[in-house]
């Protein structure tokens, strides 16, 4: 298994699924860095598993927020 690309001066610039999916629920609680939101935004150009992924988180928190907010 290959290392994921470098960018200069930062860590890895290809995540992992693993990695995406750690993003992916932090993002549903506050805004990502620039750096970790690039690498999200990447993966999920690539990645079409984490991208349904990302489509699942979306609806949960949308869900969760209408629940709290008594508007279901």
């Amino acid at each position: 298994m290959s290392e994921p690309m470098k960018a200069p001066g930062d860590g890895a610039l290809m995540i992992h699924c693993r990695h995406a999916a750690v993003l992916l629920s932090k993002r549903e609680d506050a805004p990502l860095a620039r750096a970790d939101a690039l690498k999200l935004k990447l993966h999920l150009a690539l990645c079409r598993h984490c991208r349904n992924a990302a489509r699942q988180f979306a609806a949960i928190g949308l869900a969760l927020r209408r629940w709290r907010d008594g508007d279901g």
